[in-house]
């Protein structure tokens, strides 16, 4: 199958809930010779990263694609990386990248009439524990209305977005004492603002502390934080950069399938993380096809890991019902060919810039 045409596609999807009016993405669309049709995402969510996203894609990557095999789509990832490693192993490239990578796995999925997951070497759960992933809110009182929605939901598990420790005891409280509970700072401390209110962090027994200090790097020299489980590496490039902080005292990795650079890399990644000895919960701010494909990969992973489901309601699901904009205990895992779903032409029309 030769690819013939490679279409970003930028969104714009109206929302109420959380921070922001509205979820900005960035599709890719790619078809072969044959007519037969797949879809890709980059990680974008913000207005200002959708032009330089899809110029990336249109302008520096597509003229690599274009006219090659989908059947060698691993190669053409590593070329496009080679190509490109003067302009960064991590970034607007690389989450470019991803999308049409992306794309040419579910086209490969659908000639074959195979999943994605069945691609990856075969699922071995159907359905994946969600995690409600809140907005950032720097309030305590919108923040814990929102956490006592999501577990109305019976979701399995909540993350917040919120980097003052007041704000998250006050998130911990509500959440209750048993249920998994995960801190998102953003990079917004130091390793010293840390270790300086280490037992209030240690009392709120977090399922892990999600990139908690800046630089990320100091946890590679500085001490390790006792009986606090750090997760990070949703912003690195390659298996490789995240395998550094596999030697870290860092106990959970988060490849993101966008940041690094689509389904053939994230498969390196899951291959060369196994043996490390560190927990693999991959980052999943999508509801587009990323998602499906991280969902695929959830399905194969030995150890069950949580899908974060973002803020968003129902009618934001451009496959219909996948669930992917929905708090729930549990998500379904597609079976269809490739990622299973394609969206729907009358909502990427409705939403399209």
């Amino acid at each position: 199958m030769i690819i013939d045409r490679i279409e970003p596609i930028a969104l714009r999807i109206p929302k109420s809930t959380g921070g922001a009016d509205a979820l900005h993405l960035v599709l890719c669309k790619v078809t072969a010779k044959s007519g037969r049709v797949g879809y890709g995402e980059c990680l974008c969510l913000r207005p200002a990263m959708q032009q330089s996203l899809i110029a990336a894609m249109r302008d520096v990557l597509a003229p690599l694609f274009l006219g090659q095999s989908v059947d060698d789509r691993e190669r053409l990832n590593v070329d496009a990386r080679v190509r490109f490693a003067s302009f960064g192993r991590a970034g607007t490239n690389i989450n470019a990248l991803a999308a049409i990578d992306m794309a040419l796995w579910d086209i490969a999925g659908k000639a074959a009439g195979r999943s994605l997951s069945d691609l990856l070497g075969g699922a071995v759960r159907t359905r994946v524990p969600v995690m409600a992933s809140l907005d950032r809110y720097n309030d305590a009182a919108k923040v814990t209305a929102r956490i006592e929605q999501a577990l109305a939901a019976k979701v399995g598990a909540v993350k917040v977005h919120e980097f003052d420790l007041d704000v998250i005891e006050a998130a911990r409280k509500v959440v209750g004492p048993h249920l998994p509970f995960v801190a998102d700072c953003n990079n917004a401390h130091t390793l010293a603002d840390v270790s300086a209110s280490l037992a209030r962090w240690q009392a709120l027994d977090l399922l892990w502390l999600e990139d908690p200090v800046w630089p990320p790097e100091a946890l590679l020299a500085g001490p390790s934080l006792p009986r606090i489980t750090v997760g990070l590496g949703a912003d690195l490039g390659s298996a490789e950069q995240l395998a550094v902080y596999a030697k870290a005292p860092v106990g959970v990795l988060q490849p993101d399938i966008c940041m690094i650079g689509g389904v053939s890399e994230n498969r390196r990644a899951v291959s060369l993380l196994g043996p490390r000895g560190v927990s693999i919960a991959p980052h999943t701010p999508f509801i587009g096809p990323a998602g499906l494909a991280t969902l695929h990969f959830l399905a194969t992973m030995k150890a069950p890991a949580y899908y974060a489901v973002i803020e968003a309601l129902p009618h934001m699901d451009m496959y219909g019902d996948s669930g992917l904009t929905r708090c729930q205990p549990e998500l379904t895992v597609p079976t269809g060919p490739g990622l299973g779903f394609d969206p729907d032409p009358a909502f990427l029309e409705r939403y399209r810039l």
